[in-house]
């Protein structure tokens, strides 16, 4: 076989299955027995050809009838949880495989798949303590810094705390004589304005 009659085969190869594997994803919502028949033919072609398609191309679709997979209308996955204890020289471990089931519910073939292995860390120390403290309450005295200058956000409360105390002040005063200075004089527009 030369190299061209080679490349040639190899093209159409490729073209038939990118054709059979578009085909049945296009055919899905229109007509799905036609793009189960499609994707069969695709599965049907990759053996002919001694191919093998990829993990996530070959879980696509069902490996019995040709159904792609779409979870919740014609497939249903469950996570099976398996753990194992292994038991070394110097401590022990707790292993947690995961194993994906799956199964089509065109055809009710079940395939499993072999999931992710987890090692469950033991637990330090830091870590068994709750992480979000209660919170303490704030107490009122200054915070001094090495200087024993106070620092800016005392200062900055205390003077919100000012600005609260005269806005009380401001509106007591205006409720006390009641609505009889209706000019507006030393009332709560001359203290936002001071703001």
């Amino acid at each position: 076989m030369s190299t061209t009659t080679k490349s040639l085969q190899t093209h159409q190869q490729t073209s038939r299955l990118d054709f059979l594997f578009e085909a049945g994803h296009t055919m899905l919502s229109q007509c799905p027995s036609l793009s189960r028949y499609y994707m069969n033919e695709f599965q049907n072609t990759l053996t002919e050809y001694e191919l093998t398609a990829h993990k996530p191309i070959a879980r696509l679709s069902c490996k019995s009838c040709g159904q792609i997979n779409v979870p919740g209308l014609n497939h249903r996955i469950e996570i099976i949880h398996q753990q194992s204890k292994k038991q070394n020289k110097t401590k022990k471990t707790i292993q947690s495989k995961n194993t994906i089931k799956s199964t089509c519910l065109t055809c009710g073939n079940t395939s499993l798949y072999h999931g992710s292995n987890k090692k469950k860390m033991p637990k330090l120390n830091m870590q068994q303590e709750p992480v979000i403290a209660t919170v303490k309450p704030i107490t009122t005295t200054p915070a001094t810094t090495s200087v024993g200058t106070p620092t800016a956000e005392p200062l900055k409360k205390k003077k919100n705390k000012g600005k609260k105390n005269n806005l009380k002040a401001l509106l007591n005063k205006q409720q006390n004589s009641g609505n009889s200075s209706s000019n507006g004089t030393g009332g709560l527009g001359d203290f936002l304005s001071s703001l």
